[in-house]
């Protein structure tokens, strides 16, 4: 079956999953487009995408088998009001993109519609984000392995329970923040010591993608990794000895746990 798509809301992370499926085998058949402001429609031309513009949600999800809600939380409830006017609206497939919109909030406004969760991240936009996709066992398997399809194409996917959804916002949403972070802090250390600055971000963004690849496929964990750079001694011994007497880990710990308590606070809120 090739899933007609309707995707509401065309920021970023919308242009993001639409560019995957045109660079992937997703079972899209036809992309039905409406976004509020219009111009939004000419980075997809930029794309190179192939898509229907609507001048509406109603027209745009009328004809769609799947919609991608890719609007802010904060328009969730005019968005589902005007799908609700579409008939056999409760029938389709629905995927939510937005923090704190819940499975239940948005299948309850669309008469028990189907509707899958997914938490995807900003490094999305450029083809090796992670997504966090809800289980929910009252979507058929041909559904659900439809979504996981067209998150995959811009990177990978973990599967968890939603009521897990909050803890894992620290761990895959907002820690890219956590890196740009930590780069931006190597980066400005370095010019302090009189490093000059043209090639500098690059060159150390590699060095946190080698790490990375190094530490994802590796059989040792990151503990003997560090391990095999600290020589008995040597410069990085003096800087992780540094950062742990500083207790990095509790700072980054408190950090993560700051971010599933407002977590919780926003979902409470809705």
């Amino acid at each position: 079956m090739s899933y007609r798509l309707a995707v509401i809301g065309v920021g970023n992370m919308a242009r993001a999953i639409i560019s995957g499926i045109v660079r992937s085998d997703a079972d899209v058949s036809d992309i039905y487009v409406y976004d509020k402001i219009s111009c939004q429609y000419k980075l997809l031309d930029e794309m190179g995408c192939k898509y229907l513009p609507f001048d509406s949600v109603a027209e745009a999800v009328q004809n769609a088998d799947c919609v991608l809600l890719a609007v802010k939380p904060q328009n969730y409830d005019e968005v589902l009001s005007q799908i609700s006017t579409v008939q056999d609206h409760s029938d389709k497939l629905y995927i939510t993109i937005a923090a704190g919109i819940t499975v239940q909030a948005v299948s309850e406004a669309l008469g028990n519609a189907k509707v899958v969760r997914v938490l995807p991240n900003l490094p999305m936009t450029v083809g090796v984000g992670v997504s966090v996709i809800c289980k929910n066992p009252l979507v058929s398997r041909q559904d659900f392995d439809f979504v996981t399809s067209l998150f995959a194409s811009a990177g990978s996917s973990l599967l968890i329970d939603e009521s897990e959804m909050n803890r894992i916002i620290g761990v895959t949403s907002s820690s890219p923040a956590y890196v740009f972070k930590f780069i931006d802090a190597v980066c400005k250390s370095a010019m302090l010591q009189g490093l000059p600055e043209e090639g500098l971000k690059e060159a150390v963004c590699d060095v946190f993608i080698g790490a990375a690849t190094l530490l994802k496929h590796s059989e040792e964990t990151a503990e003997e990794l560090i391990s095999r750079v600290c020589s008995k001694g040597g410069t990085t011994e003096q800087a992780i000895g540094y950062m742990e007497n500083a207790d990095i880990d509790r700072i980054i710990h408190e950090a993560m746990v700051a971010c599933t308590k407002r977590a919780d606070e926003l979902g409470k809120a809705k």
